[in-house]
């Protein structure tokens, strides 16, 4: 009997071992995952005026979006650089404004506490400027990036002040 207890409390140990070899992924891995994140959802609100004075609240199916900009594919590196490439559309080479046709950085990202962050700084791809954004990160998994950005826009057609919802879901 003494033999069977032996041998059980080995292996408990040799699992408890095993086991702590496999750390918890952090927010930081989560965010920095190899393959990216492309954007799931976008609204507004309140509800965002174009310029052709029509409001749209989604953002990916009402018109302020265009398709290969829905398609971006947005990394966050480990050195605390942000990239963003192309997604299968890429901006027609008469496009009218800035587009990613290639990889690109455009920046660096950040937490305002690397243990549990409740702000990312970062810049979102599709406003085409340098200007990082603070955003309230509203979840951060293996799957999904929710982010609430707070955008002073001061466009005289949608002058104002706007929450955008970001959510980004891992590339493919």
């Amino acid at each position: 009997m003494k033999k069977v207890f032996s041998v059980l409390a080995v292996a408990a140990m040799i699992l408890v071992s095993f086991s702590s070899c496999n750390p918890e992924k952090t927010y930081a891995d989560y965010l920095t995952q190899k393959k990216g994140w492309v954007l799931s959802a976008a609204t507004s609100n309140p509800a965002y005026e174009m310029e052709d004075g029509s409001y749209v609240t989604n953002l990916m199916t009402e018109g302020y979006l265009y398709d290969f900009e829905n398609e971006y594919i947005i990394t966050f590196n480990e050195d605390g650089t942000e990239y963003v490439k192309p997604g299968k559309t890429v901006a027609p080479a008469d496009f009218d404004g800035d587009a990613y046709r290639a990889e690109t950085l455009i920046g660096n990202w950040s937490f305002d506490n690397i243990l549990i962050p409740g702000i990312l700084n970062m810049q979102v791809p599709f406003f085409y400027d340098a200007a990082v954004e603070t955003c309230k990160l509203l979840s951060l998994t293996e799957n999904e990036l929710r982010v609430s950005c707070t955008i002073n826009d001061d466009d005289p057609t949608a002058k104002g002040t706007y929450s955008f919802i970001l959510t980004y879901v891992p590339a493919k």
